[in-house]
């Protein structure tokens, strides 16, 4: 019995033990922390999850820092010049509509509101805050932007929404 542990160094044994706890350790991490984990990765990376990500972002500084922009039309060039053309039937490049920004942005805010906990009442003043802008929609695309959010609340599960209740954030 006492030659049992004799070939095993108190060293060895420590780096055994020690290695054994960090490979536990990097497994719990790994299972239980994946989503904050490709989070770091994609901030240190510097990848944006979404093209309309970045807007959002400078959207939200404009909010918090309660400015005003001097002229509409500014605004609405600033950021049709953010996004990338898009091609229209023929192929041919085309900046995005004001219909096309919205959505991207209202997108974009329901992404974030998909990766933090379950907050609809967080949620509902930010996406009428994006529907109180300066714009001017027609009925039809209204509906459908009205679509859009109760769809992306939906299917991210990120709010219980119905289109009547969208359809009155247009007018408050």
């Amino acid at each position: 019995m006492n030659h049992l542990l004799h070939p095993i160094t108190w060293h060895q044994y420590l780096t055994a033990a020690l290695a054994a706890v960090i490979v536990y350790y990097g497994v719990i991490i790994l299972r239980w922390y994946q989503p904050e984990l490709q989070q770091l990765k994609d901030r240190f990376s510097g990848k944006a999850k979404e093209d309309g990500l970045q807007a959002l972002h400078d959207y939200n500084a404009e909010a918090d820092s309660d400015t005003v922009l001097a002229a509409e039309g500014k605004n609405d060039l600033a950021a049709r010049q953010q996004y990338q053309e898009l091609p229209d039937e023929r192929g041919a490049q085309q900046l995005p509509t004001p219909l096309d920004l919205i959505s991207l942005k209202l997108k974009a805010v329901i992404e974030r509101a998909a990766e933090q906990p379950f907050a609809p009442a967080l949620l509902i003043p930010q996406l009428q805050k994006l529907l109180q802008e300066p714009q001017t929609f027609s009925a039809a695309e209204k509906a459908a932007i009205s679509h859009l959010i109760v769809a992306e609340c939906e299917n991210t599960g990120t709010a219980l929404l119905t289109e009547e209740e969208v359809d009155q954030w247009w007018e408050s």
